[in-house]
């Protein structure tokens, strides 16, 4: 049977640890800005087809979350949702950013001129969410990745300066009891395709 090192171990098991964390459950604690940067550096290490790299972040914490409450509540008057022209709507959208302690966009740079599918440079982006996520879970932090209608609007992609924004990940220290997830077997999953061991 094989062994793994602890290395390994460690990796598997922050990948197991990993969970979507709702803002109700995270701490006001704010996050130190060298924890923050690991994380962020270790977005940067994400796979990405010929090194294009087409990922930017906006690190929003402290009182610039009060500015990312009014670009929310601009796109979200701006959007197609049902309630857009409620003041209260807004509103909420205003107080969100102060429900979790950061929150980190996750903005597409295409590199021009475009040399791949646009989808590709997606992916890159979403395995660099993925590395923040994993990061942080080592780190001691929970956090989600958010895609709202006010947060994917062009609007808040023009404020930020980014040609798209893929909605933001936001991060805490968690509150209470780590919430506890499954995942379906692996046998109702994958498919071996194995040598046929018969002549």
């Amino acid at each position: 049977m094989t062994e793994f090192s602890p290395q390994a171990q460690t990796v598997l098991q922050t990948i197991r640890q990993r969970r979507s964390v709702d803002v109700s459950k995270i701490g006001p604690g704010s996050v130190p800005r060298e924890v923050l940067e690991a994380v962020l550096e270790a977005a940067s290490w994400a796979p990405t087809h010929g090194r294009r790299e087409p990922w930017r972040f906006t690190v929003f914490t402290g009182d610039s979350r009060r500015r990312l409450g009014e670009i929310l509540a601009a796109s979200y008057a701006a959007s197609s949702a049902p309630d857009h022209s409620s003041e209260a709507a807004q509103q909420a959208q205003r107080e969100r950013p102060f429900k979790a302690p950061v929150w980190i966009s996750l903005e597409l740079h295409i590199p021009q001129p475009p040399k791949f599918s646009d989808w590709e440079e997606e992916a890159a982006v979403a395995c660099a969410a993925q590395n923040i996520l994993l990061s942080a879970t080592a780190l001691g932090l929970v956090g989600k990745w958010a895609s709202s209608v006010a947060m994917l609007h062009p609007l808040t992609a023009e404020a930020l300066g980014a040609p798209r924004v893929l909605g933001f990940i936001y991060l805490g220290y968690p509150n209470g009891e780590y919430p506890d997830s499954k995942r379906t077997p692996l046998a109702e999953k994958v498919v071996w395709a194995e040598e046929s061991q018969t002549a």
